[in-house]
Order: structure tokens, then C-alpha cells, then sequence
């Protein structure tokens, strides 16, 4: 894929003639005296053409004293004009005589406040502790002091901070030495970096306590925190040492920085980010206590502390070179980190995880105002935007799908390749596709090109059929829409096709691989019809199979053959082709009645996903017709399951089955709301709140949730206690986000006037409300108190943040609503909100118009019963 180029350089963009190489930036600020900070940066640049202004980014900061030496020897120096570009985020720079090309030094003094919205440099309180944090990425390096805020523009920085002496501060490189002043303040010098980008830049400032050092290699971990977390660190330190390890296993690279801070920062914006040296991470990402996390929590901290260890190698050391090639990093590292941690610890079964992901980005990429995995970036609020499940998820999905198609030796080949033949510099696609050409003799462009380039994905119907020769299987492929339009879709992808073919009466049968080119296609199957074919094997494509009515009775009666995550994808493909009403509803029960003695927990978390919509949206209240006869069918399909396992634990007793006995827990005692688990769930919420050991850690979300539901006051009460005492992350986060569900009135509005004050982490507002607006109970009252609080609720959010709100709007599901909400964000856009606000609106349209057929088909599903 050839780079993009325009042919005039837009004008939020910076003038590629005049780049830096270095860096000297000092910052002195001190978090506990007050919110404000100062600075001064002097960049050394190349001007490749005489010029007399300069343009850098610079945004929300004071600038100040701009002088200019030139290092051409006579030692000479300008001063500059300093003219603000809010609109572009940037400082022209204007002197009274052109700078000749060459070598100049330019320094700058700057101010500015630390920030509360966990962009750029902010603030952040713990108790009586003061700190402050850096979260550049996209664009918001700007924000913290001025410099040229573009990927490409690479350069190594040597940073110095004063502050109180009983600070720790932490860079993305060693400390070099310290400085300790007279007046109970010191600076810290750091050591220079490799070539950065911008975005790549670290800055902690506050008390923090260190781990023990572990080594991997000749490279030292440590493990950062605020005080009084120390016996919550092991876990990290150990997911990260083995990780590295394998990660440079993999590209045949030592670690490429001089030492290895993890960082837990007790507000953050995403869930961990890739600071070259120092990476950031949400406390429940990095900070773990193994034997009271859920399995899913472990697992989840693992694959983002590969994913930032992979970034290390994929977007630091070779970084895209403008934000519309996100995906190279994010696709890649998403990835990897399934592949890496599968890989260190296998009994985890990644890869059903990463079926979920794959699951959910499916569902986003069905919609009409989806985008391309490339797309076209012009400013900071589109390159926030791309910051989602098509950049990372599909991204992966791809990554994935090339892999397998090309094998994994080959496709190493080229990726270490790519690596070395471009590290501390910049790419874009057609560099990767190079190297895995010239690595694997194909012709990857050709292949990738679609699916990088092109929105959306294909749906392939399977029919096998009888010729005079044999069997063939007829493959089709079209544009999958969750909301099919009138005109038929021009769209096709080259398909790298696996499918799974069963011929003897027991086995998981063969793969069979061939390269979809064509809208339609047929595949050889032999002289005898085969026992089963599914057309996704390992849910290695991204794409949906669409089985035939024949061919989809025959999976029914071959569901064991199958490999459990081709089970989960079967169940998430039925689940759509129902959406787009391409099946009926009864499809999907159907397979949920034959997988009612499933033994893997993710096929059966993956059925409760629609079982619960089913449940709490396409039934919309109890007064509903569908809804006794549906949660009694629910009960009875799976509640013999659950009573079979208890609620107890046996010893040494699997993960896998005590996530079974957690999903089967939400499918019955939340989906279903059986009488009988909903009692025993609040009576174990009650031991737990007094003992939190007193449960099985798999349990505790479904416990709080269901007792959340169906609590009152003093529950709420203690729900509160509890999330302020916690003393690991994931519990605090539990009980906190469980306080959305109650159904009172009372706990509804206090939850709603709490996401306004510091009792909730900025983190963690979106989590809050989104979960308020899935409450039947509270959707109203939540929308309503978003329109009349807005402003004070944007101030607190990131603009990523407020993209992520108008995302849950579709929760209201009313035509009304609808209209509510196109009104109310139209006139209160939001920055990187566009895209989402067009998502919404159209999943709105869609439930309307699925409603109408789906409740009819359940009701007469429900009154004939099951097919099998």
C-alpha cells in the first residue's frame, strides 16, 4: 500500500523542513504546593531552507522568551515574535530576518496548571498525597509544553525536574544524578533517550514506593506505585518478566531501552500506556492480588502488560508515521499480546479471549458509519476517534488472519525483518506488506489491501451441493450489515478461507484451506457428503459464515467435533445473521438448547450475551407476555447445570470450572432471575461484604450484581463502605460500578450526584454512567441528569470519554430518545464524538425495526418450544 501523500501540506500540520534532534526540556513543579508548573525547552533543529517563521504545537500552556542561536559557529541569536494559533494548536514564531538552513537552537519558557481531564500533564489526589502524571497520546504532548507533536518528528530528549525532595520522579530514561538544593528541594537529571516521538514521553512526579527489582535479561523491572500497595505488585513483576522474555524471543531484539518502570497511576485515561521505559497503567491492570482477582481479571492484566511490553518493539523503536496508520501499532500489539501470553501460560485458552474482542469489533464494523482499519486522519479529534475496536480488534483480526495464512515462521521472518530494517525511525503500511512479501513469496498487498482499506467485512453463505463429479461446497461472500440496506452491497475481499470439514462419524475432522477472490467461488468436498463443514475454522477469518439450513442442522448434530472457540464463533455468527434478519430468532435458541450441557465457560459466556439482551432489552418488562415463559425456559435449559456444580468450590477444582459455574450463575441468577439464586446470591453478597474470602473470586461480580439489583438502602451503604476500604483495585471497581444497578429511585439519583465529585476516579465516570444507563430502572433518570449536568460532566471527561457516553445512548431505545439524543449532542458536539454520535443513532433505528419481527418469532418460539 503506498503512502499517502498531499499535495500541499494541510495547515495543522507542521512543516516538514524544519525538524529537531534533541531536546533539553526542565520542568519544576512541585504537586503538593499547588496545580501550577513551569518550564523552559531548548530544541536543537535542522531547517533545510532559510525561513523566517517557525511553527510548533503548543496548547492551554503560557509561552514565553523565544530566542534562536544559530549553530553555524558564529554563536548568533534572533529573537522572535510569539503569535498564538488556538485553532490549530500551535505558536508561529515570527522573526525580523530570515534563519538560514542548517543548524539553530531554540529555546522557549513556558507555565501552565496541571489539568483534571488525564490529558497532557494533570493532577491527581490520593488522600492527602498530591501527584502528577503525563498521558500524551494522540496529540496532547502539546499540552504540557511546547514541541513539534507529530509522530515523525523524532528526537532524543534529555529531561530535568525540580521538585520537593521527598518526591519520586520518573522518566522514560535513568536517572543520571541528583541535585539536592538548600531550601528541601532537588533535581533530578535523567539520562538522554533513544530518537522519541513526542507522545512517548513520561513525566510522575509524587510519593511513590518501588518493588523489588527483577531482571530479565540484563534489563531491571521495577514495579511503581503509592504507598501501601506493595504486597499487590508480584503478579505484575512476574506477567511482565515472562513476557519480555518472550517478546524478544520472538523478534530476535533485546529490549531496546536502558530499563523497564511499570507504573500504576491511580487515575488514568486508557488502560495502560507505552512510554518508552516507563509505562503507565490503571491500577487494576498492574496492581493484583492472584488469590482474590477473577480469572478474567488476571488474564486481562496479563495481555495489556504484554500488549505495552510488545509496543516497545512495535510503535516506540518503529513508530507510524502519522496517526492514519494507528492501526501498525495498536493491530500489532493487540496481537501479540494474545499470542505471547497464550504462549507463557496455555491453561489460560487466550485465544477464546480474544474471540470475544473479535466478537465485539464484528458487531461495530456491521454498521453502516463504521471506517476503514487505515482511515484518513486530518486533526487531533479524528485521530482520537480511531482509538477503538476497528483499530485494535479488527486490526488484530487481520494481523491474525495474515499469520495463519502465510504461517507463523514466515510471518516472524518478516516482522523481524520490518523491525531491524526500520528501528528508531518511521513506517507505513507498504513497509510491513515488503517485508512479509519478500519473507513468505506472496504477495501480501494484494490480500491486505482489502481488508486494511476497505469498511466493513464479507458474510459467506455455505451450501454444499451434488454435481455429477462429486460434492462441491458453494461459497458466497457479501457486505455484512447488522441493518441489511435496500441496494445489494458492491463489496468484496480477498479471503485467506479455512473451513473445517468433517467426513468419518467422529473427529474434529480437516482443514481446508483456499484464497476467496471472487463474489462466488466452489471448493472440491469429494465423492461423499461430508458429515459437516464449518466455514471459520478456529475463527481464524474475519468474516461470517452463513450456513445453509441442511448445513446448520448438521453442525447441531456435530457440536462436539467442533473446537470450542469455533463454538463460540457459531454461536456470535447465529446471533448476528439473526440481528440482520437473516435467521430467526428460534435459530439461535435452538443452538442454545443444544449447547445447554456446555463445559466450556466461553462458549456459554458468549450464549448469554444475546440470552441476556433477549431477556433485558427485546423483553422490555416483566409485564411482558415473553417474559415468565422465557426466564422459566432459561431456568430449566440451565439451571440443572449450575445446581449440579453448587456454589462451593471443590479442591484444587479447574479454572475452567469455576468460570462455568460464573457464567452459568449470570445466565440463571441474572438473565433468568431465578428466585432461588437470587436469594443464595444476596445471602453470599452479605458473608462476602464481612469476608472477602469467604467466596470464590469467580463468583464476586455476579454475586454484587444480582444483590445490587435487588438491594436497598443499607446494601447501597455498605457498597460504598466497601469501595472506599478496598484495599485491592478490582475490588474497589466492583463495588463501585455495582452501585449502578440498584433500582431505587434514591440510590439511583445519589450514584448520578456521586460521578460528580472525587468519590469517582475520572477513570471510571463512563463505566458509571454506561452501566446506569443498562438499568432499566435508572436509563431515564441517567439521561436526563447527563442533559442538565453536561457541562460540568464534559470539564471532568476527556473528549475519548465523551465519545465513549453517546456510545451508550442507544441503551434509551425509544424512537423519542432517539430524536432526544441527535438533538441535544448536535448542539453540544462533542470533540472525536462524530463518528460515535452517527453509531448511535443508527443502532437506535436498527432495534427499532429488529423488535417488531424478533418479539413476534420469540413468541412463537417460545409457545411450539425448541427443534431439538
Amino acid at each position: 500500500m503506498a503512502a499517502r501523500k498531499n499535495a500541499t501540506r494541510p495547515k495543522h500540520r507542521l512543516d516538514p523542513g524544519v525538524r529537531p534532534d534533541r531536546v533539553r526540556l526542565h520542568v519544576d513543579i512541585d504537586p503538593a504546593s499547588g496545580r501550577g508548573f513551569r518550564g523552559e525547552v531548548e530544541i536543537r533543529l535542522q531547517l533545510d531552507a532559510a525561513r523566517s517563521t517557525l511553527r510548533l504545537h503548543a496548547a492551554e500552556l503560557r509561552v514565553s522568551r523565544a530566542r534562536l542561536r544559530m549553530d553555524d559557529g558564529s554563536g548568533r541569536r534572533l529573537r522572535a515574535k510569539i503569535v498564538a494559533e488556538p485553532k490549530l494548536e500551535m505558536i508561529a514564531l515570527r522573526f525580523d530576518e530570515k534563519i538560514p538552513a542548517g543548524a539553530a537552537t531554540l529555546t522557549l519558557a513556558f507555565s501552565g496548571k496541571l489539568r483534571s481531564d488525564l490529558c497532557g500533564l494533570y493532577g491527581v489526589s490520593v488522600g492527602k498525597r498530591e501527584y502528577a502524571f503525563t498521558q500524551l497520546e494522540a496529540t496532547d504532548a502539546r499540552k504540557f509544553f511546547p514541541c513539534f507533536d507529530e509522530p515523525t518528528m523524532k528526537a532524543r530528549f534529555e529531561i530535568s525536574v525540580t521538585t520537593a525532595r521527598a518526591n519520586t520522579v520518573i522518566s522514560n530514561a535513568p536517572v543520571a544524578r541528583t541535585e539536592i538544593a538548600a531550601d528541601h528541594r532537588k533535581t533530578v537529571h535523567f539520562a538522554a533517550t533513544p530518537p522519541l516521538s513526542t507522545y512517548l514521553i513520561a513525566l510522575a512526579v509524587g510519593e511513590l514506593e518501588s518493588s523489588r527489582v527483577v531482571r530479565a535479561g540484563p534489563t531491571a523491572i521495577r514495579l511503581w506505585h503509592t504507598p501501601g500497595k506493595g504486597h499487590l505488585t508480584r503478579f505484575g513483576l512476574e506477567a511482565t518478566r515472562a513476557c519480555l522474555i518472550r517478546l524478544e524471543r520472538y523478534f530476535d531484539l533485546w529490549y531496546p531501552y536502558a530499563k523497564l518502570d511499570m507504573v500504576a497511576v491511580p487515575d488514568f485515561e486508557f488502560g495502560a500506556m507505552e512510554n518508552a521505559g516507563a509505562v503507565f497503567f490503571r491500577e487494576t491492570l498492574l496492581l493484583v492480588d492472584p488469590d482474590r482477582a477473577t480469572l478474567g481479571e488476571k488474564k486481562r492484566a496479563a495481555e495489556v502488560i504484554c500488549h505495552e511490553l510488545a509496543h516497545m518493539w512495535y510503535g516506540d523503536l518503529v513508530t507510524m508515521a502519522w496517526w492514519d496508520d494507528l492501526w501498525l501499532n495498536e493491530a500489532f500489539a493487540t496481537w501479540m499480546a494474545f499470542r505471547i501470553v497464550d504462549e507463557w501460560k496455555p491453561e489460560w485458552k487466550m485465544w477464546h479471549d480474544f474471540q470475544h474482542g473479535r466478537a465485539a469489533a464484528m458487531k461495530q464494523d456491521a454498521l453502516r458509519h463504521t471506517h476503514p482499519i487505515y482511515c484518513t486522519v486530518n486533526t487531533a479529534e479524528e485521530a482520537n476517534e480511531n482509538f477503538d475496536l476497528i483499530t485494535y480488534e479488527k486490526g488484530a483480526s487481520v494481523v491474525r488472519m495474515l499469520e495463519r495464512y502465510l504461517g507463523p515462521a514466515k510471518f516472524r521472518r518478516g516482522v523481524r525483518a520490518y523491525i531491524r530494517r526500520h528501528r528508531e525511525s518511521n513506517t507505513v503500511a507498504a513497509d510491513l506488506w515488503r517485508a512479509l512479501s519478500q519473507a513468505s513469496g506472496v504477495d501480501v498487498e494484494s490480500i491486505a489491501r482489502s481488508w486494511i482499506e476497505q469498511e466493513g467485512y464479507p458474510v459467506i453463505e455455505h451450501t454444499v451441493v451434488e454435481r455429477d463429479d462429486g460434492f462441491y461446497l458453494q461459497l458466497r461472500q457479501d457486505r455484512f450489515y447488522q441493518q441489511p440496506p435496500k441496494q445489494p452491497s458492491t463489496g468484496k475481499w480477498a479471503v485467506p478461507w479455512v473451513g473445517r470439514v468433517g467426513r468419518s462419524r467422529s473427529g474434529g475432522g480437516q482443514l481446508v484451506r483456499h484464497l476467496l477472490t471472487r463474489k462466488r467461488d466452489r471448493i472440491s468436498l469429494g465423492k461423499r457428503r461430508p458429515r459437516f463443514v464449518y466455514g471459520n475454522a478456529n475463527e481464524g477469518g474475519f468474516f461470517r459464515p452463513a450456513h445453509g439450513l441442511r448445513e446448520l442442522e448438521a453442525l447441531g448434530n456435530a457440536l462436539p467435533s467442533l473446537a470450542a472457540v469455533e463454538r463460540m464463533g457459531l454461536v456470535d455468527h447465529q446471533w448476528a445473521l439473526v440481528c440482520a434478519g437473516r435467521a430467526p430468532i428460534g435459530a439461535l435458541l435452538d443452538l442454545a438448547a443444544d449447547l445447554a450441557d456446555e463445559c466450556d465457560p466461553d462458549v456459554l459466556a458468549a450464549l448469554r450475551q444475546p440470552l441476556a439482551f433477549i431477556a433485558h432489552t427485546l423483553i422490555p418488562d416483566a409485564a411482558s407476555a415473553e417474559d415468565e415463559p422465557f426466564r422459566r425456559w432459561l431456568q430449566d435449559t440451565y439451571g440443572p447445570a449450575f445446581a449440579q456444580l453448587g456454589w462451593t468450590p471443590a479442591r484444587n477444582e479447574p479454572d475452567d470450572v469455576r468460570v462455568r459455574r460464573a457464567v452459568l450463575l449470570a445466565i440463571v441468577g441474572g438473565a433468568a432471575a431465578s428466585d432461588t439464586l437470587v436469594r443464595k446470591a444476596t445471602e453470599r453478597c452479605d458473608a462476602y461484604l464481612t469476608n472477602r474470602r469467604s467466596l470464590d473470586a469467580n463468583l464476586t461480580d455476579g454475586v454484587v450484581a444480582i444483590a445490587a439489583r435487588h438491594g436497598g438502602k443499607s446494601r447501597y451503604r455498605r457498597y460504598l463502605s466497601a469501595a472506599r476500604a478496598s484495599d485491592t483495585p478490582q475490588e474497589k471497581r466492583r463495588f463501585l460500578l455495582a452501585t449502578a444497578d440498584f433500582r431505587d429511585p434514591d440510590q439511583i439519583d445519589e450514584t448520578l450526584t456521586m460521578s460528580l465529585t472525587d468519590r469517582v476516579p475520572t477513570q471510571d465516570i463512563i463505566f458509571l454512567l454506561g452501566r446506569l444507563m443498562a438499568n432499566p430502572a435508572a436509563r431515564e433518570r441517567t439521561w436526563s441528569f447527563i442533559k442538565r449536568r453536561w457541562p460540568k460532566l464534559q470539564k471532568r471527561m476527556p473528549s475519548l470519554f465523551a465519545g465513549r457516553l453517546i456510545e451508550a445512548t442507544p441503551s434509551l431505545l425509544t424512537a423519542a430518545h432517539r430524536k432526544d439524543v441527535a438533538a441535544f449532542f448536535r448542539k453540544n458536539p462533542v470533540p472525536s464524538g462524530d463518528r460515535a454520535l452517527r453509531q448511535a443513532l443508527e443502532r437506535f433505528d436498527w432495534y427499532r425495526g429488529f423488535r417488531r419481527g424478533a418479539a413476534t418469532d420469540l413468541h412463537d418460539w417460545l409457545e411450539k418450544g425448541p427443534a431439538h
